[in-house]
C-alpha cells in the first residue's frame, strides 16, 4: 500500500514537502526553498543561499531525513555566473558534508517567483520508512 504525507502546506497553494511510502521506502519531495525566512529576504546572494539551504535542511528534518538522504538537488540561480556558482558551492558544502553527494543540476534563470529572490533549491530524498 502507498501512503502519502503532506508536510508544511503553504498558503500560496502548494505543500513544501510531500512524502510517499511503500514497501519500506519513503521518498521525500521538497518544493523549491528560497532565500527567505523569518519574514525577510537575504540581503546578498550568499545570505540567500545560506537561508535556502537551511530551509531545505529544515524541511528534510520535518520529514525524518537529513542532507545525507538527498539523492537529487535542483538549484535555480538568477543571473547565474561563475561567482554565484562558486558561492553556492561553498555554502552547499557546509550542509552537505558527507562523501556521497547527490545528483545535482544547477540552472541559470531570469527570475523567480518574487523579484528579490536570487536562488531556489528543490530536492528529492529517500529513507527507509
Amino acid at each position: 500500500m502507498l501512503t502519502k504525507e503532506f508536510i508544511n502546506p503553504h498558503p500560496m497553494g502548494f505543500t513544501n514537502t510531500v512524502t510517499y511510502s511503500a514497501q519500506g521506502i519513503k521518498t521525500i519531495i521538497i518544493s523549491g526553498q528560497v532565500g527567505y525566512a523569518d519574514g525577510r529576504v537575504g540581503d546578498t546572494f550568499e545570505e540567500q543561499s545560506e537561508i535556502a539551504h537551511q530551509n531545505l535542511v529544515n524541511e528534510l528534518k520535518a520529514a525524518g531525513a537529513g542532507p545525507e538522504d538527498v539523492v537529487k538537488l535542483n538549484t535555480y540561480v538568477v543571473d547565474l555566473d561563475s561567482e554565484r556558482s562558486k558561492t553556492n558551492g561553498r555554502v552547499k558544502a557546509k550542509f552537505f558534508t558527507h562523501a556521497d553527494q547527490p545528483a545535482s543540476t544547477l540552472v541559470g534563470v531570469s527570475a523567480l517567483v518574487m523579484k528579490p529572490l536570487l536562488i531556489e533549491i528543490e530536492a528529492t530524498a529517500v529513507v527507509e520508512s
